[in-house]
């Protein structure tokens, strides 16, 4: 389902769109689990994330009118100012810029940077945030909207989700700007104190091996930001 999807807010871009956006979101978590297991258990979404580079308003509004003819409409009927519809799909262009749309994340841009290619069945290539940056855009988006709840925050939901299903995060995330690892580590460091996040640990390990096994990834992980 989610990479129907993709594909189908991948073609509507067309070939020169796809080079400026990088698919960001739950909908990609599907892409950067490598543990079989693990990917029977990812959630499902009704949204398409993608961020793009904009400089301001103007920036937004002639994205509008270059997406019209492809396919995505601004309906008005939702909430969320940076969304259009695909037909049934939600879309959302999130721009790099928080004075575009009054709203960013720390990490869009070096997300978009450090973009990495990922072909579809398909075949079509489409960018998405590679592992470190999505684990940083994913745990500022909760700083921003989970409002303490860990248990029912899909945010959380996808952070859990790869670093239970992907064992290549610890590597990449070493391989990290110092000031990615050393946020990942304080917003780690601070989870392991809460019970609730004990509690999403637990209920998504299901056995007491996984547990460790993702005690054991998050203390690694927290360790990337102590100074050497």
């Amino acid at each position: 389902m989610m990479l129907q999807m993709l594909e189908e807010v991948a073609d509507a871009l067309g070939s020169d769109l796809r080079e400026h956006v990088a698919f960001v979101g739950g909908c990609t978590t599907i892409l950067l689990i490598t543990d079989e297991y693990t990917l029977e258990s990812i959630r499902g979404t009704d949204d398409v994330d993608l961020v793009i580079h904009l400089t301001g308003t103007a920036d937004w509004y002639r994205l509008e009118e270059n997406l019209k003819p492809r396919g995505f409409k601004n309906t008005g009927q939702d909430s969320v100012t940076c969304r259009l519809r695909l037909g049934h799909l939600k879309v959302d262009f999130m721009p790099t810029d928080e004075k575009v749309l009054g709203f960013s994340n720390s990490w869009f841009v070096g997300g978009l940077e450090n973009a990495v290619d990922y072909k579809l069945p398909s075949g079509t290539l489409i960018k998405t945030f590679a592992a470190p940056w999505f684990l940083a855009a994913k745990l500022q988006a909760y700083q921003g909207r989970g409002r303490g709840d860990m248990l029912m925050s899909n945010d959380i939901e996808d952070i859990v989700a790869l670093l239970d299903g992907r064992e290549e995060l610890i590597q990449e995330v070493a391989q990290a700007p110092i000031e990615l690892r050393r946020f990942v580590s304080e917003q780690f460091e601070a989870f392991l104190k809460l019970p609730a996040f004990q509690d999403v640990i637990q209920s998504t390990a299901q056995d007491s091996d996984r547990e460790a096994l993702l005690l054991e990834r998050l203390t690694t992980l927290v360790g990337f930001g102590v100074p050497t």
